[in-house]
């Protein structure tokens, strides 16, 4: 009698318990019917989205490097004092570094370096992988030597065609300051100093297209033309030092 009780007992626990979890993997006849975009396609993605928060603005350069800037027909022109502007500069900012974006003079700091980490940690490359600086240079050093699996490589923009997705800097000898270099006129003299790189979002049949922080305040667009082999073009205002090749696909 009691060992009939205990299997009608063990019988009711049984039906009563929890089923397991469901199996994570999907049915093979099941096809997913979306793509994660790439850590390259996010990047430009998120340019792209900042770009049109600013007023989708145009830089052009003339003979002497002076920039105008134009912004979409409609669209109010911006600049990152304005309130609803300054909020993105300080989030690219502050999402690298935690010293003050305010000058001894009450402007605000060069951010160009500080949007491009923010770009490549929003698209999901870790600080470990990606500098979080507000400094170019400390970017174009680490992907110098860059490893097997790092997400950049440092190129000589004299040899190497830039594609969607990879960085173009230029030396900024105008800028030079102690401890700085007084100026880079190509890859082989690259050192410590202050740079500006753009990301490239887009080819065109005239040339290229970036994406920048901080150009002419505000982030902007800039037209880049290249030779028949796709190298850039030399500027008169500015020397192209490097080009960071985005290696994630």
């Amino acid at each position: 009698m009691r060992t009939l009780f205990a299997c009608l007992v063990f019988a009711l626990l049984a039906g009563c318990a929890a089923p397991g979890p469901a199996p994570l993997t999907p049915s093979p006849e099941i096809t997913p019917n979306f793509a994660v975009p790439s850590a390259r396609e996010r990047m430009v993605f998120l340019a792209r989205q900042e770009w049109a928060l600013f007023g989708r603005p145009v830089v052009t350069y003339d003979a002497d490097g002076e920039g105008t800037v134009q912004f979409e027909e409609g669209s109010v022109a911006t600049h990152e004092v304005q309130p609803p502007i300054l909020s993105r500069v300080l989030m690219y900012w502050y999402d690298v570094t935690r010293l003050p974006i305010i000058g001894s003079e009450g402007e605000l700091r060069p951010w160009s370096a500080a949007f491009i980490s923010w770009l490549a940690h929003g698209a999901g490359l870790a600080p470990y992988r990606f500098p979080a600086t507000v400094l170019h240079w400390d970017y174009i050093e680490r992907f110098l030597d860059a490893r097997g699996g790092d997400p950049f490589v440092t190129r000589d923009p004299a040899i190497y065609a830039p594609r969607i997705g990879d960085l173009v800097c230029a030396a900024r000898s105008s800028l030079a300051a102690p401890g700085f270099a007084e100026s880079v006129n190509g890859f082989a003299q690259l050192k410590r100093g202050p740079y500006h790189c753009d990301l490239i979002v887009a080819e065109t049949p005239e040339g290229l297209e970036a994406i920048g922080g901080n150009v002419s305040d505000t982030v902007s667009l800039v037209r880049l033309p290249v030779d028949a082999r796709g190298l850039l073009q030399p500027r008169p205002h500015a020397s192209w030092a490097a080009v960071l090749q985005n290696r994630e696909k």
